[in-house]
């Protein structure tokens, strides 16, 4: 999703306090110190004029920073997002969650959230996601957080703003209803409002081409629509690669190093960054995977549970793709295991990873049979 917003534009993502690699002290939780934050970001950078961007309760923070600093803001973009939520909250669904959350390694507090975040994610991708989640902070943190999700209150601000402002809500959205999406855009002089289809609220997910389309439309970006598809056709459908390179998001350091290891011997491989924003992905990228002369899968507790993952390996499988499975963590994959049963493992996972990158790249070339393009040997 950031890159393909930052093929356009410099993109600046920072940890809220009290989460990810910012540090655990947190006190106040209040609109008054996220605005501080955001203020500090943007100054330490010194952005002159930027374009905001909030989702869920950071969407108050943004329209609090564009009421003061309406010469600095150029476009508001607000996603999944509102202006006052207690009132769509009863105080027993919200005492429920703060006790949930609040008990250390509660595997049912995360299941729960993530039911709330992304009710039709694969079960697995859930779980790993949550985890993920749940170890970039504290219980007590992510309490107080939901707490401040519905203190937030920025009714007031909404009129005074004038910056050209885009507000996306998907109707199925269970973190944060759609009606309040409705109110927010309705309380945003010339706001333009656009309802999405679909039930998760993290825009990563789901159908990610509509609202990129509508981002970009906004913001006058000049890869749109037809011609995007078309280049992204083009790489999928024409160009036959000699290996596509399956991975999950956590290992993508690691296939960034073995893509560009095979590339600067000669092996033309395939991966996501190859494809243009905005397009649909999934079909995509199962014609890259029949088009590509064999299918590397980078192995690893994260890919064994990532449903794309699953879903390039069955159509490699099913197409009867020479599958490489690489080994980047001592462990035997559960998930994956009938799909890649016939195939032997290139073990990877003694660090540094570099050291075993020259013999993966002569077994490919055994596989693919040779390099893609062969020198003229002139007599």
């Amino acid at each position: 999703m950031f890159e393909s917003l930052a093929r356009n534009h410099t993109v600046v993502v920072y940890d809220m306090r009290g989460i990810g690699l910012s540090n655990r002290n947190r006190t106040v939780f209040t609109l008054k110190s996220e605005l501080q934050d955001l203020e500090t970001v943007i100054d330490h950078l010194k952005l002159d004029r930027m374009i905001l961007f909030g989702r869920g309760f950071y969407g108050p923070v943004v329209i609090a920073y564009s009421a003061r600093y309406p010469e600095r803001v150029s476009h508001l973009i607000l996603y999944g997002s509102f202006a006052y939520y207690e009132k769509y909250a009863s105080e027993s669904v919200k005492a429920s969650i703060q006790s949930l959350l609040r008990q250390p390694d509660n595997w049912l507090a995360g299941r729960t959230q993530g039911s709330l975040l992304a009710p039709q994610t694969d079960i697995n991708y859930l779980d790993w996601m949550m985890k993920f989640h749940l170890e970039k902070t504290t219980p007590e943190i992510l309490a107080q957080l939901w707490d401040m999700l519905y203190k937030l209150d920025v009714r007031d601000l909404c009129p005074h703003i004038k910056t050209p402002t885009l507000v996306m809500h998907r109707k199925g959205d269970l973190f944060v209803e759609f009606k309040a999406g409705v109110e927010l855009a309705s309380l945003i002089p010339n706001a333009h409002f656009v309802p999405l289809e679909g039930d998760t609220h993290l825009p990563f997910l789901g159908d990610t081409e509509t609202w990129m389309r509508y981002i970009s439309e906004f913001l006058n970006d000049p890869v749109t629509g037809g011609k995007a598809k078309k280049a992204a056709q083009s790489t999928a459908q024409r160009s036959s690669h000699d290996v596509f390179i399956s991975f999950a998001f956590p290992d993508k350091d690691a296939a960034a190093r073995i893509y560009s290891c095979l590339k600067s011997n000669g092996i033309s491989p395939f991966w996501c960054e190859d494809l243009t924003a905005g397009q649909d992905y999934p079909q995509l990228l199962g014609e890259a995977v029949r088009n590509s002369k064999s299918f590397l899968l980078v192995v690893s507790n994260s890919s064994d549970n990532s449903a794309t993952v699953r879903k390039e390996t069955t159509i490699a499988h099913n197409n009867k793709k020479p599958i490489i499975p690489v080994r980047i963590e001592d462990m035997l994959p559960k998930n994956l295991e009938y799909l890649i049963a016939n195939s032997l493992f290139f073990d990877a996972f003694t660090q540094p990873l570099e050291q075993h990158l020259p013999r993966l790249t002569s077994d490919i070339k055994k596989i693919v049979g040779g390099k893609t393009e062969k020198k003229k040997i002139n007599k």
